[in-house]
């Protein structure tokens, strides 16, 4: 089978891809919107850059590469001004598998011909609540060389790409504040590329992810792919991660707080206070990982997928 995956929210699309190469088939990931995480792909046909007359150059571009394909796997939901998927869908008659992630869904912009997809896939169960009809499937994960070292200096990380929805200036604050009483070290990088972001993680002990308030920002706390990361190398996350979507997540070890500088810091102490039981409870998590989200699994799961909606149309 060849796959063209397009866009590649927080990697998944790359994971994926891998995965499905791996199991023999022909996958390449092209990316047509630029961000500064640069996560791995094949091609890019970055959109927006110039004039409206490129972006329709560079949309017959890819509506050409698409005829190369047996299916088309869009990541991210349809913009209304994605010419290029009409093009795929009508001129290619290509079957399109349409994978939600997140803001696109949540606020809108990415809700446009919710008729066009075969197949509707989900990254994050929240969004079952606009999308009832679409199938959840667990973002994939890496596997990745476990790093977590007890005789070092205890290193906090946390990852931002947007400071309101992972609630960065509480957990800056938070951190700053217990710096006062323990020992440990802080990092905090924000909109970096995915390469350096995955350096850092490796250095670290603890992840905290997410520490916000669901009902008064609107956006919901659930298991992010920063988390997934962390855990595969054998690190302790830490997450509000609201209570209504646990049961998604079976079993899943994070170390969950409320959203507060009090929570977060006992937590982080009890943590820090005990290094052997933090080990303990970071290669509990890698464990999960490898079990819950192997992109090995996931991908074959998604084939399932394809290779259905490929039949229905014979």
């Amino acid at each position: 089978m060849k796959i063209l995956h397009i866009e590649n929210h927080a990697g998944i699309a790359h994971e994926l891809a891998e995965a499905q190469k791996r199991a023999g088939h022909e996958a390449t990931v092209i990316e047509t919107w630029w961000n500064p995480t640069n996560q791995p792909h094949d091609l890019d046909y970055y959109y927006g850059q110039g004039s409206f007359f490129i972006d329709i150059g560079l949309m017959k571009k890819v509506i050409n590469l698409s005829g190369a394909y047996d299916i088309v796997h869009l990541h991210g939901g349809i913009n209304w001004k994605r010419f290029d998927i009409l093009g795929m869908k009508f001129f290619k008659r290509k079957p399109l598998i349409v994978h939600y992630h997140g803001s696109e869904t949540r606020e809108g912009f990415g809700m446009y011909y919710r008729w066009l997809p075969d197949y509707k896939l989900l990254s994050r169960p929240d969004l079952l609540k606009w999308i009832p009809d679409a199938t959840f499937i667990p973002s994939p994960v890496a596997e990745r060389p476990y790093s977590f070292q007890v005789d070092r200096t205890p290193r906090i990380i946390h990852l931002s790409n947007d400071r309101k929805t992972k609630g960065s200036d509480l957990v800056v604050e938070a951190m700053t504040e217990l710096q006062k009483e323990m020992t440990f070290d802080f990092c905090l990088m924000e909109k970096r590329p995915h390469a350096e972001a995955m350096k850092e993680l490796a250095k670290s002990h603890i992840l905290i992810d997410q520490v916000i308030d669901s009902s008064k920002i609107g956006v919901p706390s659930i298991i992010g792919v920063a988390t997934l990361e962390a855990m595969s190398m054998g690190l302790v996350a830490v997450s509000t991660f609201d209570e209504e979507y646990r049961s998604y997540y079976p079993g899943c070890p994070v170390e969950t707080v409320k959203p507060s500088k009090s929570s977060l810091n006992a937590t982080i102490k009890r943590l820090l206070t005990d290094m052997e039981r933090t080990k303990e409870l970071g290669i509990r998590g890698m464990e999960h990982v490898r079990t819950y989200h192997s992109a090995d699994h996931l991908a074959q799961e998604i084939l399932r997928i394809y290779s259905s909606v490929l039949k229905g149309r014979k």
